[in-house]
């Protein structure tokens, strides 16, 4: 595959980055019109690119949205996170513990920026969602990858980090196929190779019997050559039905991958509703049990004045008998 010249990747790049500044429920929309336009314009391998591109996590686009609005919060992370990693390697217990602080009140911190975005967006985050902004904030905090994949802007989903080994980075950020590497299977050379003609003996020439063996070999060779290409042919009609379905199975993918992000951001939209409903109703609950409240006492207030205007009513009528 060529590579790709400076003016396609900044291309790429200005694709990626208006892709996941997006709101969640853009997302898909502005990939599609980013696709047509870039086949529209001629770059099929830009439209492929950007066609593969992952919608975040409702935590990722949250965190993609900090790094955008609040990237203090993530030069913080990587400052304390070095600062961290240089203290556990030094095993200095009195260094880590002065940092155990600044890094609780960090993640503190980066799960408000980002709950305080979200909000703005118009897309409160539920709590199972801040929980994964915090371990992308913990997981920032132990590797120095996991910063730098926080600090791209171009997260499809939250990071963890289980407190050893290194954090996983599998299909958790924005990539293209531009790195990779492809083969090509060469033709052999057919035209080369050819015997050299046999030289004539001086004056004379070869006896038939090596003329017979020099032209049998020469058939031979043609023979193993016809075979060769044949197999080369077959090799190459496989690997095209391979290549083929290979393209097929990765579209299949691609569409599974939406299905599954949609019903995703509709179930982390009903988590989210859900909340919101419950907060609701605790207030209409406090409400009730206020006007409650209130309907006794005035219920009482009135049992009051009720008497007290009977007795009234029944002082009058005993002043006109008299």
């Amino acid at each position: 595959m060529p590579s790709r010249d400076d003016s396609e990747d900044a291309a790429l790049a200005a694709a990626t980055a208006e892709l996941y500044a997006v709101a969640p429920d853009e997302f898909v929309a502005t990939r599609t019109r980013l696709v047509q336009a870039a086949r529209a314009g001629g770059d099929a391998a830009l439209a492929e690119e950007v066609g593969r591109l992952r919608r975040p996590t409702v935590a990722a686009w949250a965190v993609n949205r900090t790094v955008r609005e609040r990237p203090q919060e993530v030069d913080r992370l990587r400052d304390v996170g070095r600062r961290l990693r240089a203290a556990q390697a030094q095993l200095d217990a009195a260094k880590l513990r002065d940092l155990r602080s600044d890094r609780e009140a960090l993640l503190t911190g980066f799960v408000a920026a980002a709950a305080e975005v979200a909000e703005a967006a118009g897309r409160p985050l539920a709590p199972a969602a801040l929980e994964e902004v915090r371990g992308t904030g913990i997981a920032a905090l132990a590797g120095e990858e996991a910063a730098e994949a926080v600090a791209t802007g171009h997260l499809t989903r939250a990071l963890g980090y289980s407190g050893f080994g290194e954090v996983d980075l599998s299909e958790a950020v924005a990539r293209t196929s531009s790195g990779a590497v492809l083969t090509v299977v060469a033709h052999p050379d057919t035209a080369g190779g050819e015997e050299a003609a046999t030289a004539k003996g001086a004056g004379g020439t070869k006896d038939r019997a090596r003329q017979g063996k020099e032209e049998r070999a020469r058939e031979q060779g043609e023979e193993e050559r016809r075979a060769q290409q044949q197999r080369l042919r077959e090799v190459e009609e496989a690997h095209a039905a391979a290549a083929a379905a290979a393209e097929e199975a990765s579209l299949a993918v691609d569409q599974a991958r939406d299905r599954a992000d949609e019903a995703r951001w509709r179930v982390e939209e009903l988590e989210a509703g859900l909340q919101r409903a419950r907060r609701e109703h605790h207030a209409a609950e406090q409400a009730a049990t206020a006007a409650a409240r209130a309907r006794r006492t005035a219920e009482a207030a009135l049992g009051v004045a009720t008497r007290r205007l009977e007795r009234v009513r029944a002082e009058r009528a005993a002043g006109k008998r008299t």
